[in-house]
């Protein structure tokens, strides 16, 4: 498993949160208000985020060496096309979508970057789905790395291969769609945060284990799957 942790957190305390979903009455349809609610995502260590083959090699949360060499990450960006919360039990679904330079710059020192934080209307909800698409037409996007004379990006991503500069750019589609069970629950009394965990540097190892070179046009197919199939392990660590 290349995501050891994906959970879901109060900002008073783990208890807390504990608490509150064994109580949860997800039958109750009689909420009414807004309430806070918190997108995060972060870079997992290499130590909680790391599977097998990767835990062989010389590795941080950025870093990954397989004694050859060497990928550095330094920046992490993606588009964001759309989020959507599902109700449930009477709860009307909540989505942000189709919003100008709705751009993530993902922190790289193992810190939570909020992709959201908005008013939700208070209730439950079962399902988070979050879209990373290349920006359409009609949206205005100030960052040319996603947009330039040579077409739309979805990821951008940078750093140093053998100590040699990078920049990685992805026109593919990619999703996370997480069944919550329980059901997150919107209240007006509390804040509800989702933290999602990505070991990065898996994204540019060879299925032999080697550090790939993300210059190299070959190589950006399995880039691509490498990212899909770290987005999947995060749905599958979910359902653990």
């Amino acid at each position: 498993m290349i995501f050891k942790k994906l959970k879901w957190l109060s900002l008073f305390s783990a208890i807390t949160v504990a608490a509150a979903f064994t109580a949860c009455d997800t039958t109750d349809t009689n909420i009414e208000g807004m309430g806070q609610g918190v997108i995060q995502m972060k870079a997992a260590d290499g130590e909680s985020g790391a599977n097998s083959q990767a835990a062989k090699l010389q590795q941080s949360s950025t870093t990954v060496n397989d004694g050859t060499n060497e990928i550095e990450i330094t920046e992490v960006k993606f588009f964001i096309e759309e989020f959507e919360l599902d109700g449930t039990n009477g709860t009307a679904d909540f989505e942000l979508e189709e919003q100008d330079d709705f751009i993530v710059n993902l922190p790289l020192d193992g810190s939570p970057l909020t992709i959201a934080q908005a008013q939700i209307p208070t209730g439950f909800y079962d399902e988070f789905e979050m879209e990373i698409e290349k920006p359409d037409s009609d949206i205005n996007v100030s960052d040319t790395d996603f947009r330039d004379e040579t077409g739309s990006y979805s990821t951008v991503v940078k750093g140093l291969y053998n100590g040699e500069e990078f920049t990685f750019r992805s026109t593919e589609d990619f999703e996370i769609d997480l069944d919550l069970n329980p059901p997150m629950e919107i209240s007006e009394t509390s804040q509800s945060t989702l933290v999602i965990e990505i070991f990065l540097p898996v994204w540019f190892m060879g299925s032999d284990g080697m550090v790939m070179n993300p210059n190299e046009q070959s190589n950006v197919e399995k880039i691509n799957e490498n990212i899909e199939d770290s987005f999947e392990a995060v749905e599958e660590a979910f359902e653990d």
